[in-house]
């Protein structure tokens, strides 16, 4: 079991889930469609001044994405997406690029359709305050579920040479790059598979970036599984109708933070709100 925890910070709301960045990143886009049109109704009532309506059509999406909350690479991906398209549409390009695309996706995304868990990558500011959570001076065994390309593993990893990290990921192309990084760290391992099959018991920290659909069934299971006073910590998707022991508040996407639940252990009461 860890140690008790670091000083609480502010309590800040907890935030269950909210709408996906696919979903905000369509309004956005929607966003960017009615600034289009707009120029095209409105240009000689506005003198021409207005810029051409691709070029409004992008600005507008990608500001308005980051006004919805989207992290900052959404950026360049609102600002592009309609003009690349509308260029792919026009451009000769031979068929076997379309599919080796294609491909690319299947082994970035394999089934997140199924399991609707898209690949979420951990910023920095989440691995600082997920160490400020652990202890310094003594072993512990920390499980990351679903860690894409492994960078949590990597930036704690270095950090913490006497304790043991353990990634699982799904899709093969995320699982293949972080055991390769995993492989230089001696702490660190990572195997590709359904994280559903591990036993959680064995580990002292359980994090999670997965989405709001899987947060009932993981707190099910780690109740079930989980030692007491080991943690479950989960990035920006809290477990609906529970209480976190801690709120860390990260910079960055709007409403973001990590939702930390120190475990009462196997057969004890869930820890409910009012």
């Amino acid at each position: 079991m860890l140690p008790a925890s670091p000083a609480e910070l502010d309590a800040a709301p907890v935030h269950v889930g909210g709408p996906s960045p696919l979903l905000l990143a369509l309004s956005a886009q929607g966003i960017g469609g009615l600034a289009a049109l707009g120029s095209l109704l409105f240009a000689d009532l506005l003198g021409g001044w207005l810029p051409a309506p691709l070029l409004l059509h992008g600005l507008a999406a990608a500001v308005a994405g980051q006004r919805l909350g989207l992290a900052p690479w959404w950026f360049p991906i609102n600002l592009a997406f309609v003009p690349g398209a509308l260029w792919l549409q026009g451009a000769e390009i031979a068929e076997v690029w379309f599919l080796a695309g294609f491909l690319m996706l299947v082994l970035l995304f394999w089934n997140s359709f199924e399991t609707r868990v898209p690949l979420y990558l951990s910023n920095r500011a989440a691995c600082e305050r997920l160490a400020s959570l652990l202890p310094q001076e003594r072993s512990f065994r920390f499980l990351d579920l679903g860690c894409g390309f492994g960078g949590v593993l990597a930036r704690l990893g270095s950090r913490f040479p006497k304790a043991h990290f353990l990634g699982v990921e799904l899709a093969p192309l995320p699982a293949t790059i972080a055991r390769l990084r995993a492989a230089i760290l001696p702490g660190c391992t990572v195997c590709q598979g359904d994280f559903w099959e591990l036993p959680l018991a064995e580990f002292d920290v359980v994090y999670a970036f997965l989405s709001p659909v899987p947060m009932p069934r993981l707190w099910t299971t780690a109740l079930a599984q989980m030692t007491e006073g080991s943690l479950l910590v989960s990035n920006c998707f809290a477990v609906p109708g529970v209480a976190p022991t801690q709120v860390l508040p990260l910079p960055g996407m709007a409403h973001s933070a990590l939702y930390v639940y120190r475990m009462p252990g196997p057969g004890a009461p869930s820890p409910c709100t009012a």
